[in-house]
């Protein structure tokens, strides 16, 4: 259970990032199969198995889980699965607030380096230290937006519309 909870999370982190970064008048596709994986990951713990007060311990069967029910229960099957992917959604949003410095840091590295490795990414986060190796991008907007692109870091302002300095 926690982790399927927990991936919904990881799913719905791409989308609650690009909202936080560049608002949500400028969210891109790009977070729709995430968004697919993490109702996919609902949608199982409903219907198959049986993560569900609302909808009992029971398996429902077929494809998408709903063969085997009536109307109403699957009409119940889809406000669990949105109630899943909303709450994932919302704690999402809540860490990414908390740790608004780091997913600055964070973004702001991936701009610059286009990549990071996992010991990489660990030694930004827990000690602030950026790659020692050549970066890659010195002009941001890896969207290729420049309007959705803040301030330059010649101001000493970060290039993410977003994210607070």
């Amino acid at each position: 259970y926690k982790q399927m909870i927990a991936r919904m999370d990881v799913c719905m982190g791409g989308r609650v990032a690009e909202e936080l970064i560049f608002g949500e008048e400028n969210v891109t596709s790009g977070a729709s199969s995430d968004i697919q994986m993490a109702t996919r990951i609902a949608r199982a713990m409903v219907t198959k198995y049986g993560f569900s007060d609302d909808c009992g311990v029971v398996y429902y069967g077929g494809e998408t889980g709903q063969s085997d029910a009536s109307a109403s229960t699957r009409a119940k099957i889809d406000e669990e699965v949105k109630r899943l992917t909303s709450a994932a959604y919302e704690r999402a949003t809540v860490l990414l607030k908390k740790h608004s410095k780091e997913h600055k840091l964070l973004a702001e590295t991936l701009l610059e380096y286009e990549t990071l490795t996992g010991d990489e990414v660990r030694e930004l986060i827990l000690k602030g230290k950026k790659p020692k190796r050549p970066v890659v991008n010195t002009t941001g907007g890896g969207r290729g937006d420049q309007a959705l692109v803040a301030k330059s870091k010649k101001e000493g302002k970060s290039r993410l519309a977003g994210l607070a300095d």
